[in-house]
């Protein structure tokens, strides 16, 4: 008789007892066996086995949840940064205006009955006094007048100069651990910020162009940036995992890269993935269907005329769940499962993947003509 298929994918459910003193990626490996819990420890063990076991794969991550002014960026992402667990980042703007509050030395309370008078509401009931919110946009407004943002440029440019003067603020107001900004300066991680104008730090740099200030944030230089770090990463041979927190601009734009990247190449030019990740807010009521890409799970964005190109060692998976409790559950667990990664400090190399990408272009355009113009020579 042929052997049921539907058995051979099948995992055999083996509990075992909690016991005192155990790790977390021990219990998450032990206690979280069904539903979500089990995809949870999944996708633990997908970042700890295929991604980051390999120090040449390329990390990108996304976060469009809330997550900053709850804390999570120190205890968690940072941790991930300065270990070399992430190489490079998209982060919205109200994310990141909350972390650099936390570097300014700025107090947040948890308040489950919401802000009382004098309080903004920072979400996820969170709430910091009006009088300091404002006390830091004034220093803010400093930092941002300051002579080395007076021109035009990309998002992460703007962060790695924003987190330099953050570090020194830091330490003069002895803030005990570093925030986000100033952990992914030191590492030499780029964050970008999908959509810059939509945020309070965007909305600080527009009030300040009114009075004089050069600053200008250009979108295209993002695009370009992250394509090129992708591209760099396919040149030197290395495999790349994307890994998204929250559904939204930045995993729009974590996820579109790729597609600048075939569009401006062609088919010769692929990004051989590790794994793809998606993780959604539970509240956001997204199931895993409706994460998907419009294309295969794990393929390369189909070409005009072409079909999708599916590597059969790329892991893929999504979850829904509160990720004010998965992420420092997954940030544990990749700490204690793993050492260190070499840091890869992307943002120092900005200029040369570049450059690289554009001679890449440039000589893929002229192959293009030249195709063309033999097409039109043809009898």
């Amino acid at each position: 008789m042929a052997e049921n298929p539907t058995q051979e994918h099948r995992q055999v459910v083996r509990p075992k007892p909690l016991e005192v003193g155990m790790s977390v990626s021990q219990f998450i490996d032990r206690a979280c066996l069904g539903s979500t819990a089990g995809e949870l420890a999944a996708i633990a063990q997908a970042l700890t086995g295929e991604v980051l076991n390999d120090p040449d794969v390329l990390v990108g991550v996304s976060l469009d949840a809330r997550l900053m002014a709850g804390g999570t960026g120190i205890a968690a992402l940072a941790p991930l940064m300065a270990g070399g667990y992430i190489d490079w980042a998209v982060i919205t703007g109200t994310n990141l205006y909350y972390d650099a509050l936390y570097a300014l030395g700025k107090t947040f309370h948890f308040a489950p009955a919401g802000p009382r008078q004098g309080e903004s509401d920072c979400g996820g009931g969170v709430v910091i006094s009006q009088a300091e919110r404002e006390a830091a946009e004034t220093e803010l407004r400093e930092i941002l007048s300051a002579a080395d943002f007076q021109q035009a440029m990309g998002s992460a440019e703007l962060h790695d100069r924003l987190g330099v003067h953050l570090r020194t603020r830091e330490k003069n107001l002895g803030v005990e651990y570093p925030s986000l900004l100033t952990a992914a300066q030191d590492a030499g991680v780029p964050i970008y910020n999908p959509s810059p104008a939509d945020n309070p730090l965007g909305s600080l740099v527009a009030h300040l162009s009114l009075v004089g200030n050069r600053l200008a944030l250009e979108p295209s230089v993002d695009l370009n940036e992250g394509a090129a770090l992708l591209h760099g990463a396919t040149l030197e041979g290395r495999r790349c995992a994307l890994w998204c927190l929250g559904r939204g601009t930045a995993a729009d734009f974590l996820f579109g890269v790729p597609d600048h990247l075939a569009t401006m190449l062609g088919p010769e030019h692929r990004i051989h993935y590790a794994a793809r990740i998606r993780m959604a807010d539970q509240a956001h009521g997204i199931p895993g269907a409706a994460m998907a890409t419009p294309f295969p799970i794990g393929a390369e964005p189909p070409l005009a005329g072409q079909e999708a190109i599916v590597p059969e060692e790329t892991t893929d998976r999504s979850l829904s769940t509160d990720l004010t409790i998965a992420l420092p559950l997954l940030a544990a667990y990749i700490l204690d499962r793993l050492p260190p990664r070499p840091l890869k400090r992307l943002a120092r190399r900005r200029d040369d993947l570049l450059d690289r990408l554009r001679l890449t272009y440039q000589q893929s355009a002229l192959r293009q003509a030249y195709r063309q113009s033999a097409l039109r020579r043809k009898p």
